[in-house]
């Protein structure tokens, strides 16, 4: 459009005109050159629900407009603030709009900070827009449909048009049940997804639509339309309704679907949320654990005695040495010289490790989502020795990154999807830890109860005693495992699997039985570092440990977050839901959650597979 303007301003001068015209001509033409990319906000939207997870990934939807008669190829940029400061990196998305056309952009930001505002910038459009603010609230309930306009409307249940799903779970963290009364006409990466978000815990509710009758799923879809009225998949499950819900009130819909209806001015609510990623609990967390491992090995006691050192010879040694040659030029000679020298000095000891290496220290959660994919959830800590900007970059799908930075404003750029990154810059000798989440293509063992015995006189029901059948092989070799029922921990350990050993999938070759064993605490306690943990090394620094030992710092997080505790009740009390257990085994990562491009980076890492087991034959 510049273009063409200037060669039409060029004709204009070349012909003889009124100046008037020319005037005009040339303002037409600015006013359209400014006009060229009028992509305008057309509405936002954040989660499904409308609220967020706090300190969690989110989703974040904006429609975009081009109201000029080009197309525009850009991206948008959103910033967190916090007050007037912006942390955290910047996520940006690429966007292409044709003339006078509307899309939804998608963007997966690590959100949920009290007092968060965000700022949103269009690519080749000057200035800002502010956001509004999310609002963090416990995982709450939609309505997936088709058309809001025309589908039935739910009592006190937000209706979410279809076209707002997804494709990667990263941004479903703010749903716990989703109700669906029609076929969404979606493309298989958001119908994976559904998939994918009730493995990892989510409860779909199918219930008769406008016709009366439930809907018949298709295409990817198709494996929920077995004729049971519930099943499980993984940790999640879906119900189905033969009654409409058009009828019955907030309170009555909540009771169908097995769920209280949370009361949102109960400051216990939603407040008491673990923070896994900054250490709660004791300097416990994954980044002060992990950065901890790498954190370089000053010579303190060199740097006190260079420190004496200097300033013995600032003064009164140039002082005195003046007054012995009678000469201030020596005075002034020595003082530059010891802070030239001692300068150099303290940068070379300060600044710098000794024999450290650019390293990534990382720990992971790899829940099930089909028989040959994993959800993981990583927190990792990047150390450099030179500066410079570093790409950080995953395997798989479903690709999302964020520093959860809520002081520090970071220079990096984050992009999500298949081809997601973490561009960020580094000083030297420096850290950056950060969160992800993908998706990678590995096999699932199968497990179930071999023997079982529960006790149901107590709340919530306790697993006595009880023998898990793991059949197939784990992407690594687990070396230890746990099982985490209603507020307990135990631990479990591999014996040889019985000749006569029954299970319900197809061959039992390879199969591994892990047996219940001695209780390991409480699970407020086993998180809780000096009051009751197990493990005897939660004080001690991570660079004196070897590899077992810093796992084994790392234990008590990782069951409590693979069990999916993220909240403490108002009493203190930590427990599972009734009926709900997980198995979770420590191993080695495998080779997907390595980074890539990382030659010369040594890479080190500990892995917990989680595997759904209800407490039930």
């Amino acid at each position: 459009m510049t273009r063409r303007c200037s060669l039409w301003i060029g004709q204009s001068f070349a012909i003889s005109r009124p100046l008037l015209t020319k005037v005009l001509l040339i303002a037409t033409c600015v006013l359209a050159a400014q006009s060229a990319y009028a992509i305008d906000l057309e509405s936002s939207k954040w989660g499904l629900s409308g609220n967020v997870a706090k300190r969690q990934f989110n989703l974040l939807s904006l429609v975009l407009r081009n109201n000029s008669p080009e197309a525009y190829d850009g991206y948008v940029r959103v910033r967190k603030y916090i007050g007037p400061s912006p942390v955290d990196v910047s996520y940006v998305e690429p966007v292409f709009l044709s003339p006078y056309s509307e899309r939804i952009v998608q963007l997966y930001v690590y959100a949920g900070e009290w007092n968060e505002t965000w700022q949103l910038t269009i690519a080749d459009q000057p200035g800002s827009i502010t956001l509004p603010s999310p609002a963090p609230a416990p995982p709450g309930v939609v309505h997936l449909v088709g058309n809001p306009a025309l589908s039935q409307t739910l009592n006190g249940i937000p209706k979410v048009a279809d076209t707002y799903f997804p494709v990667s779970t990263a941004g479903l963290n703010d749903v716990s049940h989703i109700l669906l009364d029609h076929q969404p006409n979606w493309e298989e990466a958001r119908a994976r997804t559904l998939l994918d978000w009730i493995a990892l815990g989510g409860e779909l509710h199918l219930i008769p639509g406008s016709s009366g009758s439930l809907p018949t799923l298709t295409g990817p879809l198709a494996v929920l339309n077995a004729p049971l009225d519930s099943q499980r998949i993984q940790a999640g499950k879906i119900v189905k309704h033969q009654n409409s819900f058009t009828k019955l009130n907030t309170e009555q819909i909540f009771a169908q679907i097995g769920r209280k209806n949370p009361t949102p001015d109960n400051p216990n609510n939603y407040y008491n949320t673990i923070d896994y990623e900054g250490g709660e609990y004791y300097s416990r967390g994954f980044f002060s654990t992990l950065k901890e491992i790498s954190e370089p090995k000053h010579l303190w006691p060199l740097i006190h005695l260079l420190s004496l050192g200097y300033i013995a010879l600032v003064f009164p040694g140039a002082w005195l040495l003046g007054l012995k040659w009678k000469s201030y030029q020596i005075t002034f000679a020595v003082t530059l010289g010891a802070v030239v020298i001692f300068g150099g000095l303290f940068q070379f000891l300060g600044q710098r490790g000794y024999g450290e290496k650019t390293q990534i220290n990382s720990v992971a959660i790899l829940r099930p989502v089909a028989d040959n994919a994993w959800a993981v959830e990583g927190w990792g800590s990047m150390f450099v020795t030179s500066s410079g900007q570093r790409s950080i970059r995953h395997q798989g799908t479903g690709l999302s990154y964020a520093t959860c930075q809520s002081q520090e404003a970071v220079q990096g750029v984050v992009r999500s999807g298949t081809d997601g990154s973490m561009n960020v810059n580094f000083p030297p000798y420096s850290h950056r830890e950060f969160s992800y989440r993908q998706r990678i293509l590995q096999p699932v063992p199968q497990v179930q109860w071999l023997q079982l015995n529960v006790n149901q006189d107590v709340s919530p029901p306790e697993l006595v005693s009880g023998d898990l059948l793991v059949s197939g092989k784990f992407p690594t070799t687990p070396g230890s495992a746990f099982l985490v029922s209603g507020k307990e921990v135990r631990s479990l350990i591999p014996v040889n699997a019985p000749a006569d050993a029954k299970a319900d999938s197809p061959t039992t070759a390879g199969a591994q039985v892990w047996n219940v064993r001695e209780k390991r605490g409480e699970l407020a306690a086993f998180l809780g570092g000096d009051y009751g943990t197990p493990f005897p090394f939660a004080n001690q620094s991570s660079r004196k440990m070897d590899r077992e030992q810093i796992l084994e710092k790392l234990k008590p997080l990782l069951t409590v977050r693979a069990a999916n505790i993220s909240e403490k009740s108002s009493d203190g009390i930590m427990a599972l839901p009734a009926g709900k257990a997980y198995a979770i085994f420590f191993a080695d990562p495998p080779p997907e959650l390595e980074l890539k491009s990382s030659d010369g980076i040594l890479q080190r890492g500990w892995a917990a597979y989680v595997l759904p087991v209800p407490l039930e034959r």
